[in-house]
Parts: C-alpha cells; sequence; structure tokens
C-alpha cells in the first residue's frame, strides 16, 4: 500500500510537471507570434504611419530599449510576488500592448503606436525574465537548456508561423479573387491591405484574454531561491552581488554579442537574399531546437554552445571569402547553429546563482540589446564593405565559443551549506505550494 501510495504522488508530480510545461508551452508559442508581427507588417505599418527612415528606427529603439529599462524592475517583481504572477503581469502588459496597437492603427498615431510598442516590450522583457527563469528552475539542473530550448522552439513555431497567418488573415478581408492578389507586387500589396493591419492585433489581443484567464487558474507551483546559497568557490564577501559570479557576468556579454548577430544576420538576408532564404534562415533555428532539446539530453550545454557557436563562425567566414549564392546560403545555415544558443547561454549563466537567480535572469536579458547596437555597428560597416561587416559576427560567435566550451565553467563548493537556527541547512531549491 505504501509503495502503491508513493507510485500515486509520483504520477501526480510528473502530471503537474507535464501540464505546466504544457502551458509554457503555449505561451511561448503565442509570445512568438506576437514578437514577430511588427516586423511582419513594418511596411504596412510605415505605409500608414507616413514615416520616413529616421522615424521607423525608433521602433527598434523603443523595442530594444525596453529591455534596458524593464529588466531589472521585473527580476525585483519576482521576489515580490512570485514566478506565477510575474509572468500573468507581463502577459497582461502584452495583451493591453496588442489593443493599444490596435487603437493607434486606427488613429493613425505613430507615437501612440510607439507608445503601444513600449508596453508590449515591456511585458515582453517580463516573460523573458521570469519565464525563462522559470523553465531552468523547475526541474533536475542537469536538464535546464534542454527544457529551455523546448520551449524555445516553441516559441520560434510562432515566430514562422505569424507571418502565414497575418498574410492569410490580411487576404481574407480584401475583396479581390486570389488570382488577381497573385499578381500584384509588394507595394500594391501592402497598399491594399494596410487598412485590415490592425486585425491581426486585435484577433490576438483577443486569443492572449483568454488565455490570460487560463494562465491565472492554472496550478503552477511558485519556486523560490531565497536561502539557496551559490555553487561557486570563491570568498563570501564576493557573492553579495551577482556580477562577481563569471559564468553570469561573461554570460551576459554571450547573450549581447548572440542576440546582435542573429538579428544583424537576418537583416542582411533581409537585403541581399530572397524571401525564400530569409525565411528558411528562422525556420532551421525552429528545427534546430526542436532537435537541441533531444541531443542536449544526452550532450552537455557546454560542448553544444561551443560547436554551435564556432560552426556559424565557420560559416560567415564561408560567407566573406565567397560571393553570390553560395555566400547567401552560408549565412541561411547560420539560422541552424543559432537555434541552441540563446536558451543553452542562458542556461549556463545562471547555473549555480542560487539566490541571485532572479538577479542574474534580469542581467541576461538586459543585454538583449545587443540586437540593437551590433546589427547597427554591422551596418555601419556595411558601407565599406559587408565582407568587411562580417568581421564584427565572426569575433562574436568566436566570443561565444569560448564562453561554452572555457568561460561559463567555474569552481564549484565541494558542499553548499547554510547555517540557521544553529544548524546546518544545506542549499537547495525549495518549492512551494501551487499558487
Amino acid at each position: 500500500m505504501k509503495a502503491a501510495g508513493i507510485s500515486l504522488i509520483e504520477n501526480h508530480t510528473q502530471r503537474a510537471k507535464v501540464l505546466t510545461l504544457f502551458t509554457f508551452g503555449v505561451l511561448f508559442f503565442m509570445w512568438g507570434l506576437i514578437t514577430v508581427l511588427n516586423s511582419v507588417l513594418s511596411k504596412h505599418l510605415v505605409y500608414i504611419f507616413g514615416v520616413d527612415y529616421s522615424l521607423s528606427t525608433l521602433m527598434d529603439l523603443t523595442f530594444f530599449g525596453s529591455y534596458l529599462i524593464v529588466s531589472v524592475p521585473a527580476g525585483k517583481l519576482i521576489d515580490r510576488i512570485g514566478f506565477k504572477n510575474t509572468i500573468l503581469i507581463g502577459w497582461v502588459a502584452v495583451t493591453a500592448g496588442c489593443f493599444v496597437f490596435t487603437a493607434a492603427v486606427l488613429s493613425r498615431s505613430y507615437y501612440l503606436f510607439l507608445f503601444a510598442l513600449f508596453i508590449l516590450a515591456g511585458g515582453i522583457t517580463i516573460l523573458q525574465v521570469a519565464a525563462n527563469l522559470y523553465i531552468v528552475l523547475n526541474g533536475k539542473s542537469s536538464n535546464s537548456a534542454s527544457r529551455l530550448t523546448f520551449v524555445q522552439a516553441l516559441n520560434s513555431l510562432g515566430t514562422v508561423v505569424a507571418p502565414m497567418l497575418a498574410g492569410i488573415l490580411l487576404s481574407k478581408m480584401v475583396d479581390v479573387p486570389s488570382n488577381i492578389l497573385a499578381k500584384l507586387d509588394s507595394k500594391e500589396l501592402v497598399e491594399m491591405t494596410a487598412g485590415f493591419v490592425y486585425l491581426p492585433y486585435l484577433f490576438l489581443g483577443i486569443l492572449m484574454t483568454i488565455f490570460a484567464f487560463v494562465l491565472k487558474n492554472a496550478k503552477i507551483s511558485d519556486l523560490s531561491t531565497k536561502g539557496v546559497e551559490p555553487l561557486n568557490k570563491i570568498t563570501s564577501l564576493r557573492k553579495r552581488h551577482v556580477l562577481h559570479f563569471p559564468q553570469l557576468r561573461l554570460g551576459a556579454f554571450a547573450i549581447f554579442a548572440y542576440v546582435g548577430s542573429e538579428v544583424a544576420l537576418a537583416s542582411y538576408l533581409g537585403i541581399f537574399g530572397s524571401d525564400f532564404n530569409r525565411n528558411l534562415y528562422w525556420i532551421l533555428a525552429m528545427v534546430g531546437r526542436f532537435a537541441g532539446a533531444l541531443i542536449m539530453t544526452k550532450v552537455s550545454p557546454h560542448k553544444a554552445v561551443g560547436f554551435c557557436a564556432g560552426m556559424a563562425a565557420f560559416l560567415v567566414l564561408v560567407s566573406i571569402v565567397t560571393f553570390g549564392g553560395l555566400s547567401i546560403w552560408a549565412i541561411t545555415l547560420v539560422g541552424l547553429f543559432n537555434s541552441i544558443l540563446f536558451p543553452a547561454i542562458f542556461a549556463l549563466g545562471v547555473n549555480g546563482l542560487g539566490k541571485f537567480s532572479e538577479e542574474g535572469s534580469s542581467v541576461l536579458i538586459m543585454f538583449i540589446v545587443g540586437g540593437a547596437v551590433i546589427p547597427f555597428m554591422v551596418k555601419n560597416f556595411s558601407y565599406v564593405n559587408y565582407h568587411v561587416a562580417f568581421i564584427i559576427p565572426i569575433i562574436c560567435y568566436f566570443y561565444i565559443t569560448l564562453y561554452g566550451l572555457k568561460l561559463s565553467k567555474y569552481e564549484k563548493e565541494s558542499t553548499v551549506i547554510e547555517k540557521e537556527g544553529g544548524k546546518d541547512k544545506r542549499g537547495v531549491l525549495s518549492s512551494t505550494q501551487a499558487v
């Protein structure tokens, strides 16, 4: 009877974990949909608001600027109200952003649109800080990179599906036969469908409102890192600040380098590659994440990051020394090796931080701002030559390779012990009741 009871408890725990993973899978998928929607509809938005290039760059500044502004408060929010409530607040912010977007498009107000973008990006930042860390902490540390890579694959699936859904929705609203639509060039198609561009935001806003109630009622166990001592060996005096931990500090620069290189190469394909190459770049990233989630159950994330970043650097180098189609295809294939880098670097960066985990997650997400800085640098160097400009991504990938193979490793204490009430207590992660 005792054994049966234990078995029932284990099965219940396993079902709860599966349900939690499913809930987060849906969350990551829908979050991927809304993240990419702005870039998919960027031509429509520029046409609607009648903005020039200088004003359109405010979109990127607003989006990535939110990571700098919101990341640290998001980490503090987890400490105050827990993971579930923080994730819910982030989700509500993204949902509100969708509805403000709708109002901005209908009123043709560009600055209201930028305000909506900041709300949405702020919500996404909160989700990045809380949801990524929750997935890493909720389970065995040995499989944390694999778990995060899997849900990030669902996020990538959302980014791949978004253009198709937006295209279908807009084309259905236009009362023109499909054979005529197929003959229109991109400019004519944008002008014809621009009046309906608010619909994808409205549609997603409604879906996300429904899911907010699902999320609110979901039984997600809240995790607590309070009292969990870091694993790093070094003097305790140096453990007073999260940036004292090398895996986190150096991991932040790896995130900066990765996101910046990924966005810069995608922008290059958008200018010089075909739509097929640009779409394939993101599809390969999605496929690589699904495969990587399985592979990293057997291969350490250190080796996975080192290999993938090394291959990405090699492919960019191939692009530099070749021309034409081969050069374009080399960059396209980088998408496959980009796939596991973000989730694996994130998992390595917060590994062993203990009670500093929330702060560590905030720092890592803050450095996503590299997605604005490095593409800007690459673009400026491209006025000389893109082959010269691509030296920057090669340096970035080389650094990420070093981080994976060497810089993310640290010496651990043989036993982590915390004094409490005159007794020794091992610093382990605790889980509170579902809320």
